[in-house]
């Protein structure tokens, strides 16, 4: 063939060179649309597995807390205790229903710490999900847990997990019972361990939460988010019997987990359906 041969003459199969455009802008329109149907799909297998990795600290953290149940003589770690700049004390909260409140806030000293020695690895307090774990906020705007202050950064704990308030706050038998001093609770106290809230995945430093946070958001106020760490909807809650299981937080107040024979005075299911929207 003459190499002058005009382009329109050559056969059809030999001008072929690419795509035309408008074959070009369907492909693309075709991969961003397997785009948007995969990456959630991904997304949710990621924070499912980031769940379980969660859940399996919960579950060597309870491990941890029923050793010392158990040297303790039946008694649950204080959520807080007293240091030497914090004395033990009654009920600091304005009215018996208002949340427990007590003059160990702020201590260097409270469960996490007390359960430190039978932890091999303290990364068991980091939630892999839980983006608040180091938020400088919270008590005296400490950055994690609400002990740190007292510890060099060696030393210092994340705030992904934190205690059931609303039935292991340190001040719950003065503020709710009329007690006269700040205590631990006892095993003796339990008539359900297994239906009982015990530690909850947190986004406050605070080494407590009870059910007021409900409807709080999360510590930096962003829309949407919540005090709990969630994964795709759903917590992961360890229960005073050791198990540990994901639930959605509404179910919390159906299946009444907050507390067990004692009263609530603060009642803050009632708000339940006021929770942000991350766990509807």
């Amino acid at each position: 063939m003459n190499q002058h041969t005009a382009y329109s003459e050559l056969p059809y199969f030999r001008r072929l060179k690419g795509f035309t455009l408008i074959e070009l802008l369907v492909v693309l329109a075709i991969i961003g649309l397997l785009a948007a149907l995969l990456f959630p799909v991904f997304s949710r297998a990621r924070e499912a597995a980031r769940g379980l990795s969660c859940l399996s600290n919960e579950k060597q953290i309870g491990t941890a807390l029923l050793l010392y149940l158990q040297d303790y003589d039946e008694t649950y770690p204080m959520s807080r205790l007293p240091d030497a700049t914090h004395p033990t004390s009654g009920c600091m909260a304005p009215s018996p229903l208002w949340n427990p409140s007590d003059q160990l806030e702020g201590s260097s000293i409270n469960w996490k710490r007390e359960i430190a020695p039978y932890i091999k690895n303290l990364q068991i307090f980091d939630c892999p999900s839980n983006t608040y774990a180091w938020y400088q906020g919270g008590f005296n705007g400490t950055m994690g847990g609400e002990s740190n202050w007292a510890y060099p950064r060696s030393q210092w704990l994340p705030a992904s997990y934190a205690y059931n308030g609303a039935f292991f706050h340190e001040a719950v038998p003065p503020c709710w019972y009329g007690e006269p001093r700040v205590r631990p609770r006892y095993l003796a106290e339990i008539s359900a361990p297994a239906q009982l809230l015990w530690v909850i995945e947190s986004r406050y430093n605070y080494p407590d939460l009870g059910n007021w946070f409900l409807t709080l958001t999360a510590p930096d106020g962003r829309g949407g988010l919540g005090a709990f760490q969630s994964h795709n909807g759903a917590i992961n809650f360890l229960f005073a019997d050791g198990h540990a299981k994901r639930l959605k937080l509404a179910a919390t107040c159906m299946q009444h987990l907050w507390t067990d024979v004692y009263p609530d005075p603060e009642d803050s299911c009632k708000d339940v359906s006021q929770i942000p929207p991350e766990y509807r």
